[in-house]
């Protein structure tokens, strides 16, 4: 018999010949979009072309040694004998076990089936999972989902060969995210302060499970404190100048700010990076002197501004000298003393209200040097003499 060379093509132009009229055009939308369709079933029975030849000519030998599939073997092994017709399905580096074993027939059925491909399965995650069964009983049992493996796995992966590990359809470390992820691209390709995580050999992996976890945002720790501190710890390589120990740093200062409290360094910080210091998601002032702008501070996401714009008051802050605000006095200026002067904004020990041990000046790292009382306070920072305040009965200081 004369051996008949099909492409692709041809093979699904007869496929769709022998499927029956009933819901055909559904079948051939379905058939044009198989790759995002996590639904499999067909609207009618989808025939293998040369079975459906042997079922009109009642001759098997298209496929097998006698007339009679019964009595007689396959022609040629497989993959080879689907490779009369098929385009081969191993010509890249990494191939699929069942396509390397030449296991056709593990996933589609050489004859008929109720399912898009002769597929043995009506979705292809139930076809995945009935060898990967680790991975279905991690799509049961795991709370968030990466939306494309709850869909269908083959959006990823190419079930048969691909130039990447596992044969993913691009680099699974970046490169396949972004193909989703347009936004983060272009983020990512903009951003003057990037994140570190992504230059290091696992990139998006660092932080994120690209099928999912317990975690939102598929975060592979159950808050974003505990997985920023995974790198932000004595094992980070750093200088020293710009990053501090993180993780050592608040272990050693417990009163922690809000966010960390919540575990949630994201409510400040973009992790993928941003045009702001220190990545954060909104601006603040990089150096210890700048002119007041309530736009210019992500403090004022959580914090009241009132806390700094009322010259006068006795409600928007107790730091106040009987109702003058001494928040506004410091900050509220052409050169007003940003935030971080006063105050860490991750965690603190020796003081209340976040204020820091010591502030850093030019090159000077001095004292505050701060004492509370029960209505108010005092400070003698660097070479100024002590001022107090006190929101019952106002002092007078030295100019």
């Amino acid at each position: 018999m004369k051996k008949i060379i099909l492409t692709a093509a041809a093979v699904g132009g007869l496929m769709l010949a022998v499927i029956a009229t009933a819901g055909t055009d559904k079948a051939n939308q379905s058939s044009t979009s198989a790759d995002f369709e996590p639904n499999m079933k067909s609207a009618a029975k989808v025939v293998h072309p040369p079975y459906q030849m042997a079922k009109d000519d009642k001759d098997c030998s298209f496929c097998h040694t006698e007339k009679d599939a019964k009595s007689g073997a396959l022609k040629m092994d497989m993959p080879d004998l689907c490779y009369q017709c098929h385009e081969a399905k191993d010509t890249k580096k990494f191939i699929h076990g069942p396509v390397g074993a030449g296991a056709c027939t593990a996933c589609h059925n050489p004859h008929e089936s109720e399912n898009m491909k002769l597929l043995r399965f009506p979705s292809i995650n139930q076809l995945c999972t009935s060898c990967h069964a680790d991975k279905g009983h991690f799509l049961k049992n795991t709370k968030h989902i990466h939306p494309p493996v709850q869909d269908q796995c083959t959006n990823c992966h190419d079930p048969h060969t691909e130039d990447y590990k596992f044969q993913l359809k691009a680099d699974g470390k970046m490169d396949l995210c972004l193909m989703c992820h347009v936004e983060k691209k272009e983020h990512l390709a903009s951003v003057t302060h990037k994140h570190g995580a992504l230059e290091r050999p696992r990139k998006c992996l660092e932080c994120h499970n690209p099928h999912g976890t317990d975690t939102p945002r598929m975060l592979i720790k159950d808050t974003s404190k505990d997985l920023c501190l995974s790198c932000h710890n004595d094992k980070m390589e750093q200088d020293g100048s710009k990053l501090i120990n993180m993780d050592k740093h608040l272990k050693e200062h417990p009163d922690h700010h809000g966010p960390i409290l919540w575990g949630d360094c994201a409510a400040c910080h973009n992790p993928h990076g941003s045009d702001n210091l220190r990545m954060l998601k909104k601006p603040f002032p990089e150096s210890f002197y700048a002119k007041f702008d309530e736009k210019s501070y992500i403090c004022f996401e959580c914090h009241e501004p009132a806390k700094i714009q009322d010259a006068a008051t006795t409600t928007a802050t107790n730091f106040r000298n009987g109702t003058k605000n001494m928040h506004f006095v410091h900050v509220n200026k052409d050169k007003g003393r940003t935030c971080r002067a006063c105050h860490d904004f991750h965690g603190t020990k020796e003081y209340p209200h976040h204020l820091r041990l010591k502030t850093s000046f030019g090159a000077i790292n001095f004292p505050i040097r701060y004492i509370e009382t029960p209505t108010g306070g005092s400070c003698a920072p660097a070479c100024h003499a002590r001022r107090h305040y006190d929101r019952e009965t106002p002092k007078e200081n030295l100019k």
